[in-house]
């Protein structure tokens, strides 16, 4: 009887994790926190729309008052899955600079964001009940 045994190794993925935050002189914040697998070795990251992401496992997003006071916090992906449909991030890990179209955050009434060209500049939304997009702040890294 001859028993025959392979021997698999499966070289773990490395998670890298970052942290961004973005101020306006009046005093909003937004921070967020993700995570992508480094081993697929890309030179930009884009992410877009909803369903399965191409390169980032988790996403969140948490926005703040000028008193410090958490206004929301959203989940955009979690276990590599996009939860928006507006959904957008551009990242170099090179520079570890958003780059390019950002959306981020919630979509629905009552729900803020944020949006923009990062090269002109982001801006945190809220979307009021007839659906419009008012800014509420200008913001900068």
């Amino acid at each position: 009887m001859v028993i025959s045994l392979s021997l698999y190794i499966v070289a773990p993925a490395i998670a890298v994790t970052e942290e961004l935050q973005f101020n306006s002189t009046t005093g909003y914040k937004a921070k967020t926190v993700f995570t992508y697998d480094e081993t697929k070795n890309v030179t930009s990251i884009e992410e877009q729309g909803k369903g399965k992401t191409q390169i980032v496992d988790y996403l969140k997003i948490d926005f703040y008052q000028p008193s410090g006071k958490l206004i929301a916090t959203y989940d955009n992906i979690v276990d590599g899955v996009s939860t928006g449909n507006y959904f957008k991030f551009n990242f170099d890990p090179k520079t570890k600079k958003l780059t390019g179209n950002i959306d981020l955050g919630g979509e629905l009434a009552g729900e803020v964001y944020l949006k923009g060209e990062v090269e002109q500049g982001l801006s945190l939304i809220e979307v009021n009940n007839l659906g419009e997009e008012i800014i509420i702040a200008q913001m900068s890294k």
